[in-house]
C-alpha cells in the first residue's frame, strides 16, 4: 500500500487522461458482459416470473402441443385417484388496441375449479361475479383485469376494452379489478381473466383446451402422479411442471443466448489488450523510477508486484464503472431481444425489470479484475527483469531479437499444426473450441513479427504520400514493432470478429433467401398475424373454399404448423396440402427426389424432415420417425430432407390430411394464395379484406412484404455485428492513443533533434499521424486476413453447434470494404491528441532525453 500510495498515485494523477482511457478499457468489457446477461435475466426471467405467477398452486401441467387437446381428455384426468383438481386453461396473447398497450395475455379459465389454484380476491367490482362462478359464465363478454392494467389505463369496473378476436375486434366488460398479488404482476399486468367457454370461441380453440392445470392428492408424490397420467393419456401427451415452459422458450432461443455470451465474452478479451498496452506505456514511462526503486533495494518481486496491485486496483474500479454502465445499456440490449423474439417466436413480452443480483456483479468485478491482472501480468514481468542501470538510462528499450522471432514463429506452427490435426481428426465439439483457441494463439504470437514486415511494406507508400515524416512514421514502426503490436493484435482480432459475424450474417441472408424464393412462393397469404408466427388465432378450414370464390384466385393453399414434444426437445410441425404443393413443385429438397418424395407424402406414405432436425436426430432417408400424437404414436418412415428454416429446432412436413386424422386438427394458420395470371394483387388483397374484415381478425400480405419480414428477422439475429463495429472503433481510439503516447516518449529526443533544425511543428504533427496511420493499415490488413479464418470457424461452430445451419463461406467485402476507410479515419482522429503532446513538449528535456 505504501508504493501504492507514494509511488503509483502520484503517476495517476499526472497522467489523468492516460488512467482514465485504461479504466473504459476495463469498463468496456464488463458493461458488455453485464448488459448481456442482464438482458437474457430480464427476457426469460421475465417469462419465467409469468409462468410461476399464473401457475399458481399448480403443480403439473398437460399439454399435448400448440394444438391442444380434446375436452374429454379433462373427464379423464380427473377421473384419476392421484388428482386433487384438473382445471382447463387457454393462453393467448391478445392485442388491445389502447394507445401504448401492445398485447395483453388472456388467462381462459373455468371458475368452478379454478380458484383452487388460483387466488382471484377483487379490490373492484362485483364480487358475486367470482363468488358464483354461473353468473360469470352467463356473461361471455366478461373480463377481470389486473390494479396495473387498470390504474395505467383509467380504468373502472364495467367499463369497456377492446381485444382482438378471432372474429375481429370485440368489446368486453371489466366486471372486477384484482387485488395486488402473485397473478397482478404476471406480464407486466398486462393480464386478463375470461372465462375458459368464451376463450374458446373468441380466439377461435373450436372445443379444445390448451392445457390442464392440476394439484395432487395430500400424500401423493409428484412424480408419482406424473408417471400415472402419462399411463392414462399416452404418449401424444406431456406432464411436466410449470417452469418447463419457461425452459423450452430458452432452449428455441439458445442461438441468440450464445451470440450474447460470445459478444461479452469477446469484448472481455479485447479489454486485455487494452490494459496490457496501458501498463505496457507505464512500464516504459517509468523506467527510471523503476531503476531508481531497485537501486535502493526494491526487489524484483516487490516491482512486479507493484504492477500486478495497480492492475488489481484499476480492474476494480473500472470493473464497477463497468457494472453501472452495463446496467444502463442492459434497457437496450433487452429491447431488442424482446423484439427478436417476437419476431421470430411470437412471444410479446413485457420484460420486467431485473435487479442487478449480488452474483452477477461478484462474477462482472471479479472477471473485471482477472482481466486486469493477466493483462498487467507480462509489463509487471518486463519490469521486474529491467536492469537498474539500464533504467537510469534515457531513450528507447524495445527489440525483437532474432531469436524471440524463431520461437514465435515455431510456436505459431506448432498451434496450428495442431489445430488442423484436431479439425481434420476429432469431431468433438469441445475439441473444435480447442483447435479454435490454438489458431487465435498462433496469430497473436505472430503479431510482432508481422507488423515488422508489414511496416517494412507500408513504407514506401507512407514515404510516397510524405516523403520526410513518411520515412519517419515508418522507421519508428521498425525500430519497435512490440510497442505496437497489443494495440495492433487488440485491432486485428476486433476486426476479424467483425468479419466472422458479417460473413456469417450474409450466408444466412442469401442461404435464406434462397429458400424464400422456393418455399414462399404464393403472391398472397392470408393470415391472423402480421408477423406468420403467431398462431393464437385460427381459421377454420371452411374459409379456404370462401377464398377460392374470390375473383383471380386461381388456388388457394391451406397450412398449418405448431410445434410438439419429439424427443428431449421441441419440433414444428408443418401441415400442407401437398397434392397442391405437387403440381407447383416448391418444397427445397436436399435429399431426396423432388417429384417422387412429394408424390409419396402427399399420399401419406411418409413425411419430409429439416436438415435441422435430421442433424439433431440423425434421421436420414428411410428411418422411421415415430411422432407421439394425441391418438398415438405415428409412424411415418422420413423420405426426404428439406431445406427448411421455419423452426431452429426442426421441423418436418407432412399432409394435412395426416394431421387432421392423428391430432384432429383442421383449422389453418396461413392461407397461401396463388392468383390468376390477368389478376391485380391489390384489388384481390381488397376483395379479401372486404370479404372477412367484419367477422375474422385477418391480414392479407403480399409476397415482398413477407419476404422483407422474413429478411428483416434473419438481420436482427446478427444485429451484434455493429455491437462488434462499434468496440472495434473504441478499441482502435484507446490503443491508438496509448501506443503513440509511448511511442513520443520513447521518440522524445529524436523529435526534439527534429525541431532544433529547423523541423516545422505541423511536419512533427505529420509524422505522428503517419504513425498512426501506418498502425491502422497494418491492423487492418491483419484483421481482414484474419478475419477471413475467423469466417470459417464461425460457420463451423454454427454447423457443429446448431445443427442444421449450413451455411456457405462467403466473405463479406462489402463489409470489409468499409472497414479500411473507416479504421483508417479513426486512427488519424486518435492521433490529434498525441501529436499536439509531441509538439508541445519542452525541446531542452527533449534533447537532455539520452
Amino acid at each position: 500500500m505504501i508504493l501504492l500510495r507514494l509511488i503509483s498515485w502520484p503517476y495517476v494523477r499526472k497522467r489523468g487522461l492516460r488512467a482514465v482511457l485504461t479504466l473504459l478499457g476495463i469498463a468496456l468489457g464488463v458493461a458488455v458482459f453485464v448488459s448481456m446477461h442482464l438482458a437474457n435475466q430480464r427476457v426469460f426471467g421475465a417469462f419465467e416470473d409469468t409462468v410461476n405467477r399464473i401457475a399458481g398452486a399448480t403443480q403439473l401441467q398437460i399439454t399435448a402441443g400448440e394444438p391442444g387437446m380434446e375436452e374429454e381428455v379433462l373427464e379423464r384426468v380427473q377421473g384419476l385417484r392421484e388428482v386433487k383438481v384438473a382445471v382447463p386453461v387457454i393462453e393467448s396473447v391478445v392485442g388491445t388496441t389502447l394507445p401504448g398497450q401492445g398485447n395483453m395475455l388472456v388467462l381462459g379459465v373455468d371458475m368452478t375449479g379454478d380458484r383452487s389454484l388460483r387466488d382471484y380476491d377483487l379490490q373492484g367490482g362485483d364480487d358475486a361475479v367470482v363468488d358464483d362462478p354461473l353468473v360469470f359464465l352467463a356473461q361471455p363478454d366478461s373480463l377481470m383485469v389486473t390494479t396495473q392494467f387498470a390504474e395505467r389505463n383509467h380504468i373502472a369496473t364495467d367499463q369497456k376494452i377492446p381485444l382482438q378476436t378471432a372474429d375481429g375486434i370485440k368489446q368486453f366488460t371489466v366486471r372486477g379489478i384484482l387485488k395486488s398479488g402473485g397473478l397482478n404482476s404476471a406480464f407486466g399486468g398486462n393480464l386478463a381473466i375470461m372465462d375458459i367457454y368464451a376463450a374458446q370461441h373468441v380466439f377461435g380453440r373450436g372445443r379444445k383446451f390448451d392445457r390442464i392445470d392440476l394439484a395432487v392428492n395430500p400424500g401423493v408424490r409428484i412424480a408419482d402422479a406424473q408417471e400415472r397420467i402419462r399411463e392414462s393419456l399416452g404418449p401424444g401427451f406431456q406432464v411436466e411442471p410449470p417452469a418447463s415452459r419457461a425452459q423450452n422458450l430458452e432452449s428455441m432461443s439458445r442461438v441468440y443466448s450464445f451470440m450474447l455470451k460470445f459478444s461479452s465474452a469477446f469484448a472481455l478479451v479485447i479489454g486485455i489488450f487494452i490494459i496490457y498496452n496501458a501498463f505496457a506505456i507505464a512500464v516504459t514511462q517509468r523506467r527510471s523510477e523503476i531503476g531508481i526503486l531497485r537501486a535502493l533495494g526494491a526487489t524484483r518481486r516487490q516491482i512486479a508486484f507493484l504492477f500486478l496491485s495497480e492492475g488489481a486496483v484499476a480492474g476494480l474500479i473500472g470493473s464497477i464503472i463497468g457494472v453501472m454502465l452495463g446496467s444502463v445499456l442492459a434497457g437496450t440490449i433487452t429491447r431488442s431481444v424482446s423484439r427478436l423474439l417476437e419476431g421470430v417466436y411470437g412471444v410479446a413480452h413485457v420484460s420486467t425489470k431485473a435487479v442487478l443480483s449480488p452474483d452477477l456483479m461478484l462474477t462482472a468485478v471479479a472477471l473485471g479484475v482477472a482481466t486486469s491482472v493477466l493483462a498487467a501480468l507480462l509489463p509487471a514481468r518486463s519490469a521486474a527483469r529491467v536492469d537498474p542501470v539500464k533504467a537510469l538510462q534515457k531513450g528507447r528499450v524495445q527489440v525483437l531479437s532474432a531469436g524471440e522471432s524463431r520461437v514465435r514463429l515455431v510456436a505459431a506452427v506448432v498451434l496450428a499444426g495442431c489445430s488442423f490435426a484436431l479439425l481434420a481428426f476429432s469431431h468433438s465439439l469441445r475439441m473444435f473450441y480447442v483447435a479454435y483457441a490454438c489458431i487465435v494463439s498462433g496469430a497473436l504470437l505472430l503479431v510482432p513479427q508481422l507488423s515488422l514486415w508489414l511496416a517494412r511494406v507500408v513504407r514506401p507508400l507512407l514515404k510516397w504520400v510524405h516523403p520526410v515524416e513518411g520515412a519517419l512514421a515508418a522507421d519508428s514502426l521498425i525500430g519497435a514493432p512490440r510497442r505496437t503490436s497489443a494495440t495492433v493484435a487488440a485491432l486485428m482480432f476486433s476486426l476479424a470478429m467483425v468479419i466472422g459475424l458479417a460473413g456469417s450474417a450474409r450466408s444466412a441472408y442469401v442461404n435464406i433467401a434462397q429458400w424464400i424464393d422456393v418455399y414462399l412462393d404464393s403472391d398472397l397469404f392470408v393470415t391472423s398475424s402480421p408477423t406468420l408466427v403467431v398462431r393464437d388465432y385460427r381459421f377454420p378450414a371452411s374459409m379456404g373454399a370462401e377464398l377460392e370464390s374470390i375473383r383471380g384466385i386461381e388456388e388457394v393453399q391451406a397450412v398449418r404448423s405448431f410445434r410438439v414434444r419429439y424427443g428431449n426437445g421441441l419440433m414444428l410441425v408443418i401441415g400442407r396440402e401437398l397434392n397442391k404443393a405437387k403440381r407447383r413443385g416448391r418444397v427445397f429438397l436436399v435429399e431426396g427426389d423432388p417429384a417422387k418424395v412429394i408424390s409419396d407424402a402427399a399420399a401419406g406414405k411418409g413425411v419430409i424432415v429439416s436438415e435441422t432436425l435430421s442433424s439433431l436426430k440423425k434421421l436420414q432417408v428411410g428411418d422411421e420417425m415415430q411422432i407421439p400424437t394425441p391418438k398415438g404414436i405415428l409412424k411415418l418412415p422420413v423420405l426426404g430432407v428439406a431445406r427448411e428454416y421455419s423452426d431452429q429446432q426442426g421441423s418436418v412436413i407432412l399432409d394435412r390430411a395426416v394431421m387432421e386424422q392423428w391430432w384432429n386438427e383442421d383449422a389453418v394458420d396461413v392461407f397461401r394464395v396463388y392468383l390468376a395470371r390477368d389478376a391485380n394483387a391489390a384489388q384481390v388483397k381488397e376483395s379479401i379484406l372486404a370479404r372477412f374484415t367484419g367477422n375474422r381478425r385477418i391480414f392479407v400480405l403480399s409476397n415482398d412484404q413477407v419476404r422483407d419480414y422474413v429478411l428483416r428477422v434473419t438481420n436482427q439475429w446478427f444485429s451484434m455485428t455493429w455491437i462488434q463495429v462499434v468496440v472495434a472503433i473504441l478499441v482502435a481510439v484507446l490503443g491508438i492513443v496509448n501506443s503513440l503516447t509511448v511511442s513520443i516518449t520513447d521518440r522524445r529526443r529524436e523529435l526534439g533533434v527534429l525541431q532544433a533544425v529547423g523541423a516545422l511543428r505541423n511536419q512533427v504533427r505529420g509524422t505522428i499521424w503517419m504513425e498512426a496511420v501506418g498502425i491502422g493499415m497494418i491492423s487492418v490488413a491483419l484483421g481482414l486476413a484474419l478475419g477471413a479464418i475467423q469466417l470459417y470457424y464461425v460457420l463451423q461452430i454454427g454447423y457443429r453447434d446448431y445443427p442444421g445451419m449450413h451455411l456457405s463461406y462467403l466473405y463479406p467485402v462489402g463489409i470489409a470494404l468499409l472497414l479500411i476507410p473507416v479504421m483508417l479515419a479513426v486512427c488519424l482522429v486518435s492521433a490529434l491528441a498525441p501529436a499536439e503532446s509531441a509538439v508541445h513538449g519542452s525541446l531542452v528535456e527533449a534533447l537532455e532525453y539520452e
